[in-house]
């Protein structure tokens, strides 16, 4: 399986001008199509660059998308704890923080929807693979953050702040994800604006914290 340790970085600027081309080129290419159907070929021709300087940077196409989804996550994780952090939510009306949730969650599928779409795909495909490891681990540190903010209001009523978290992250993050990766971009029976989403999960997520 590949990993992020198959990642050689750049030591030169000019190399370094040369990966963020190729993190571009496979970016956009991962946008449009699957991981499957992005080969090597397409992302260093978009990139206008060589296959040589692909391998030299990346073991294989998994060791790329383990490396963009690694940036990925970690800029997620960065902004989770100040999102859900203890200043936020200390004064503010539940249904703001929802809201704020829920947009946190559109915001980051919507803006790197293309990698997080594969990423949480090979999860998937592959249990047990680096990809389930950083999938899992974003996922348990958004529930934590949320579970510390249940765990700290008094205005919901839960017993068990883990579970209350976990069924949230469930009813939501799935929502999003199924609308986001897969059905709004084709129009398909189930497909919904981002507003409209937005809005009534926040609806759902009040009426099932406050109990």
């Amino acid at each position: 399986m590949a990993s992020r340790a198959n990642f050689r970085p750049p030591q030169q600027r000019r190399s370094a001008a040369t990966l963020d081309r190729i993190v571009q080129a496979a970016e956009e290419l991962l946008a449009e199509r699957t991981f499957n159907e992005a080969t090597v070929d397409d992302i260093v021709a978009r990139a206008g660059s060589s296959k040589g300087s692909f391998y030299s940077r990346f073991a294989d196409k998994e060791s790329l998308l383990a490396y963009l989804g690694g940036e990925c996550i970690a800029r997620s994780k960065a902004t989770w704890a100040e999102q859900l952090g203890p200043e936020e939510y200390a004064d503010a009306p539940l249904e703001d923080v929802v809201d704020a949730f829920v947009g946190r969650l559109l915001d980051e599928y919507e803006r790197a929807g293309g990698v997080m779409r594969a990423l949480f795909l090979e999860a998937r495909l592959n249990p047990g693979s680096e990809f389930e490891q950083m999938t899992d681990d974003l996922d348990g540190h958004i529930r934590a953050a949320l579970e510390r903010f249940v765990a700290a209001r008094d205005d919901v009523p839960h017993r068990s702040p883990r579970l209350a978290a976990t069924t949230t992250m469930l009813m939501m993050d799935s929502a999003i994800r199924e609308a986001v990766f897969y059905t709004n971009d084709r129009g398909g029976p189930l497909a919904v604006k981002p507003k409209d989403l937005r809005r009534e999960l926040v609806r759902a997520g009040v009426a099932y914290l406050r109990g």
